[in-house]
């Protein structure tokens, strides 16, 4: 059995920002076990894509793998050679050779440092979960045994909302279930009809790569309410004083005074920056009928005013949509069946309550990513099923404390073990992007250096 100080699982971008931030931390003689796939460390799938249309939806100048130093990416992109500043949306392959680079000079760091042991696996079970000690077992036969650990596991592709009778199995051959792993854009023909099911951040990437490639076919985009993520303003103009403070009133009330404030701003981008550093607090400060309230009702509008577009991004898909290209519908997917030799999808659109049906070549599922999924991943589901670990009661991740260590089934928090990312954001609610995840990086890797120094 190998033994570490801190075992960090998963191999993404909260994993790769937790190994910098733990070698800065941890004395020379502490040791970092990391298990994960070694192909792609700290890319994951958001910078895994090898499309240069694919951008980051922050601009550079606030994307620094380090919270005290805003400008490590800009500083990085001008040594490397590229004419790229502070207000640019950069291509996310790119940001991915940042954080690998980023990764890269700390591991060969001359001066003393932790040190850190690879581990090209992955962890399916977990043997011990206690304080002092946890015990995995390793995907290649091995095991690993730590005295803290960090549980950095990204979401699993989100399945069709459709029960599995409701799709013909011969029009199962035009299903793209997972476009991050279905290459299904290579073998599209130009004037292929394509429905897409999504209409985020997703399906957004999928339609400017099938422009880029010289499409020409009809694109039906459908999703519960039909809307599409607004973009940036360029150059950002300052957020305004926040329109609330957390727990200062009912959830109804802080909406109606975020309306407000945004009406009166110059820019309404700006009341919405404004409660930016103050929205993991506010979501604390709501209760449980409320946050469901939210996810039922709001959620949806808060995620096209919060997760924006770069500027020429969405400027293009608008020119899609102008043209008559791009069709984007409110509606619930009903059934999807074989027609003549293409897929017949039918929905039920939102606003009138009557079934469309619209037939293409492709159905693509642009739903995302689950938050997080215990039931799919097995590590996860040993776990759980050990009460070694709890899904949050909103059903969005792990249930973690404030300092994001895990909770147990019982109640109790495994004191050294934490969950980081979208996995805690029945929590945190924001902990998707890059600044919100390299603050809470930071954080628990100084609380495992101070413990395992005390010890």
């Amino acid at each position: 059995m190998n033994h570490v100080d801190v075992a960090v699982i998963g191999s993404g971008f909260s994993a790769a920002a937790t190994i910098v931030n733990l070698i800065e931390l941890l004395d020379p003689e502490q040791t970092i076990g990391v298990v994960g796939r070694s192909a792609g460390l700290g890319l994951g799938t958001a910078y895994g894509t090898a499309d240069d249309v694919h951008r980051l939806n922050v601009p550079a100048g606030r994307m620094s793998i380090f919270p005290d130093r805003p400008d490590h990416l800009c500083d990085w992109l001008t040594r490397n050679g590229h004419a790229l500043g502070a207000e640019d949306f950069i291509p996310r392959r790119l940001y991915g050779a940042y954080v690998q680079d980023t990764l890269e000079a700390q591991l060969y760091r001359t001066d003393n440092r932790s040190r850190l042991f690879l581990q090209d696996a992955e962890a399916i079970d977990c043997e011990s979960f206690g304080d002092e000690q946890q015990v995995f077992h390793l995907s290649n036969g091995e095991q690993l045994a730590a005295r803290a650990s960090v549980f950095c596991i990204g979401g699993t592709p989100a399945g069709l909302p459709l029960r599995d009778d409701r799709i013909a199995p011969d029009a199962r051959r035009h299903l793209c279930l997972n476009v991050w792993a279905d290459k299904w854009i290579e073998r599209a023909r130009p004037d292929d009809t394509v429905f897409m099911l999504g209409s985020g951040l997703t399906m957004v990437d999928q339609v400017m790569s099938l422009r880029r490639r010289g499409h020409r076919g009809r694109i039906h985009v459908v999703s519960r309410h039909g809307l599409v993520p607004l973009p940036h303003h360029v150059p950002r103009r300052p957020p305004v004083e926040a329109a609330f403070a957390p727990g200062s009133g009912p959830l109804s009330d802080m909406m109606r005074r975020l309306r407000e404030a945004a009406g009166k701003a110059e820019d309404w981008r700006s009341a919405v920056d404004g409660i930016r550093p103050i929205t993991q607090a506010v979501w604390q400060h709501l209760g449980l009928e409320e946050r469901q309230r939210f996810l039922r009702h709001a959620n949806a509008w808060w995620n096209i005013h919060r997760h924006r577009l770069a500027p020429d991004i969405r400027g293009r898909f608008d020119e899609m949509q102008a043209s008559g290209q791009v069709e984007v519908s409110a509606g619930w997917l009903h059934e999807i069946y074989e027609n003549d030799g293409q897929a017949r999808v039918a929905y039920r659109d939102r606003h009138s309550g009557t079934l469309r049906q619209i037939s293409a070549d492709w159905v693509v599922n642009c739903t995302g990513m689950e938050k997080c999924s215990i039931s799919k991943v097995p590590l996860l589901k040993k776990m759980s099923a050990r009460g070694m670990i709890s899904g949050d009661v909103l059903g969005l991740g792990l249930a973690v404390n404030t300092d994001s260590q895990i909770q147990r089934e019982d109640g109790s928090i495994a004191a050294s073990s934490y969950a980081l990312g979208p996995m805690t954001t029945g929590q945190f609610f924001e902990i998707f992007a890059v600044p919100d995840i390299r603050v809470q990086t930071r954080h628990v890797a100084s609380q495992i250096s101070e413990k395992i120094s005390a010890i």
